[in-house]
């Protein structure tokens, strides 16, 4: 069964409530015809109508009586000829065709006190009087008691009943649709994210519902995220941090008691030192990004100068790690490019460190621009283990570490790397290089 919409819901509560007071006046006024009587105007208006029906005016000017007719019950006519001759009567004492007058009605109306609203007057047709008529009534007004007929009452009060009820039925509903939301809005503020918000009846409170509930999945997850995050937090800060500190109990202890051991155990603590400080920096960078504190500063620069002068430092980088690095940057000419300078450098930073990290010692990292039908690829190829199928998405999520779940790096680097380069409007993405091992492709769109 399909659901009812709200704009429908509204339109019949609308409906009832423009009901409800016609229905309700309507019944007043048919109770109080009953036992009230019509006012002398609503009296001459049903005289005229009888008369209209009565009498028959001929092009000569002469007036006549329509054949078939019949006054209702309850009132009565005498109708004359301009000669006061009678032409039609509910009396048996004024006969057709014998003269009346107004002497003679008066006699008649003097001698029965029960009748009332008496009216008479001229019949005129463009101010030529042809004739004359004479009409009272002796019980109710017969076509206001059609009008106020037990009938016609019963269908206003049920027409009063199915508004009131109908309006209390839709309003119920809409009551418990609420009600029930408000109660899941209470429970989602309480911390409460496991239970399904789920609402039927309506279908934009139905649609509300399940954007309500995709806010409270969206809630629950991030929960879950930032208790993931911590508990990262807490286990990447705490390894640099205690085996810093079993050294410095070591040398405390008289374990590094010759200058050749104390030299070495303080180079790993420096080592150490730098590993922690590598990871606050990019825990702090992470939490930036997360906050939107940093904002992008675009300006024009030239793609291949730019590239060279950043290669030059990972190739310093690369050599201190008994690496190799290249970059092969050929048809970058005059290609011009708003970006970020020092965000993008950060992020072309992350993906090299992570490369030379997964290289074996002597391998080679690339860097290389491919030209493609929708833009610009750049590639940063390793000779490592590479990255399986399963990783190729994953490698960019906060604190996953492919293949290496213990090793020296924070787990952010790429994630970081991809919040840049989509901030520039680009795409990154993991994949194989040409010799087995990983690589890490940046897509620039034409239309960046």
């Amino acid at each position: 069964m399909r659901t009812p919409s709200l704009k429908l819901i509204l339109g019949g509560l609308a409906a009832g409530a423009l009901a409800l007071p016609i229905a309700l006046v309507l019944v007043v006024s048919l109770v109080l015809s009953t036992t009230s009587p019509r006012p002398p105007f609503f009296r001459l208006e049903s005289v005229g109508e009888e008369l209209r029906k009565a009498v028959s005016v001929a092009e000569d000017g002469s007036i006549s009586l329509r054949p078939g007719y019949r006054a209702p019950a309850g009132i009565e006519f005498v109708i004359e000829g301009v000669d006061e001759r009678v032409l039609f009567s509910t009396l048996p004492t004024f006969v057709v065709g014998e003269r009346a007058g107004i002497a003679a009605v008066s006699a008649v109306l003097r001698a029965d006190a029960a009748i009332s609203s008496f009216f008479f007057d001229g019949i005129q047709r463009k101010g030529r009087v042809l004739g004359r008529y004479y009409a009272w009534f002796s019980g109710p007004d017969p076509s206001y008691a059609a009008r106020g007929s037990p009938a016609g009452i019963l269908f206003l009060v049920g027409l009063f009943a199915l508004a009131f009820s109908g309006g209390a039925v839709i309003a119920a509903q809409l009551a418990r649709a609420v009600l029930r939301l408000e109660g899941a809005a209470g429970r989602i503020a309480a911390g409460d994210l496991e239970g399904e918000v789920r609402v039927r009846g309506i279908r934009e409170i139905e649609d509300l519902a399940r954007a309500m509930d995709g806010m409270r999945s969206a809630l629950r997850e991030d929960r879950d995220r930032q208790a993931r995050f911590l508990a990262a937090v807490s286990h990447d800060l705490r390894t640099p941090l205690t085996s810093i500190g079993g050294y410095l109990e070591a040398v405390d202890d008289g374990l590094a008691s010759d200058p050749g051991t104390l030299a070495r155990y303080v180079g790993i603590m420096r080592d150490k030192t730098r590993l922690l400080e590598g990871r606050i920096a990019s825990l702090i960078e992470f939490a930036r990004m997360e906050t939107g504190e940093w904002r992008m500063g675009f300006e024009a620069i030239e793609l291949g100068p730019y590239l060279e002068n950043l290669s030059r430092g990972f190739r310093e980088d690369a050599e201190l790690m008994g690496q190799r690095f290249e970059a092969t940057l050929d048809g970058l000419e005059g290609q011009s490019l708003q970006i970020d300078r020092s965000l993008l450098a950060r992020a072309l930073e992350n993906v090299v460190s992570n490369a030379l990290r997964y290289a074996p010692e002597g391998g080679l990292v690339r860097l290389s621009a491919r030209g493609g039908v929708g833009g610009l690829s750049l590639d940063i190829d390793d000779e490592g283990p590479g990255i399986a199928p399963a990783d190729r998405e994953r490698v960019f999520e906060p604190f996953y570490r492919a293949g290496n779940p213990h090793g020296e790096g924070s787990g952010l680097g790429l994630y970081i790397a991809r919040s840049i380069v989509r901030g520039h409007g680009w795409e990154i993405e993991a994949g194989e290089s040409p010799s087995g091992g990983g690589r890490i492709s940046v897509i620039i769109s034409r239309g960046a």
